[in-house]
C-alpha cells in the first residue's frame, strides 16, 4: 500500500495560519524529514503525520506536494 506523508505547522508568512507539505513517491520519508530539518526551527519526526493512499482519490490540486 502506497503513503504519503504529511507535515502540517503554523506558517509565520501566513500570519501564523495552519499549513501542510505533503510528501509521495517511493523516498517521501526520506524527502519529508529532510525539508522539516531544513525549514522548521522546531521540527520533530513526530509532526510527520503517515496517511494510506487511496488509489480512486481525486485530489483538488490546492496542496503542496512533492514527489
Amino acid at each position: 500500500m502506497e503513503e504519503q506523508y504529511i507535515i502540517e505547522y503554523l506558517n509565520s508568512k501566513k500570519n501564523f495560519q495552519k499549513d501542510s507539505v505533503q510528501f509521495k513517491g517511493p523516498s517521501a520519508y526520506e524527502e519529508a524529514v529532510a525539508w522539516g530539518k531544513e525549514n522548521l526551527e522546531n521540527f520533530n519526526l513526530d509532526m510527520i503525520r503517515v496517511v494510506p493512499l487511496d488509489k480512486h482519490s481525486n485530489s483538488s490540486g490546492k496542496d503542496n506536494i512533492h514527489y
